[in-house]
């Protein structure tokens, strides 16, 4: 690897441990780390309260923390994968096809670790 793309990969590794350490700060403001599963998290339910209209709240509020946590620690499993790819120098490689990522793509979203073809397969 030559000094360019070393300064390129080091630069996209600074921004991925920086995106997780603010995906890990969020997750924390509402749900608990899982002992058991690395980078998963649990979202305590609240109590249930004396009136109805509260508990209908704290099972929305709670239905929201749940969807939240679970597009966070998806994010937080690509920037893995993503972090990863740097280390294995295959970062900007389609998981799945082997093509080359779009640059315009990863720029967006450094976490990427599929192309936009197979992402949009994968849905």
């Amino acid at each position: 690897m030559n000094a360019k793309n070393y300064a390129k990969i080091k630069k996209i590794k600074e921004k991925l441990v920086a995106k997780k350490k603010s995906i890990i700060s969020q997750l924390q403001k509402f749900a608990k780390k899982n002992k058991n599963i690395k980078d998963d998290y649990r979202t305590e339910f609240q109590k249930i309260g004396d009136h109805q209209d509260e508990n209908a709240d704290e099972v929305a509020d709670y239905a929201s923390k749940l969807s939240i946590e679970h597009d966070l620690e998806e994010e937080l499993q690509n920037i893995e994968g993503a972090l990863k790819k740097t280390s294995e120098n295959t970062y900007g490689i389609c998981s799945i096809c082997g093509e080359k990522i779009n640059p315009k793509r990863l720029e967006a979203m450094p976490e990427a670790t599929l192309c936009v073809k197979c992402s949009e397969r994968k849905k």
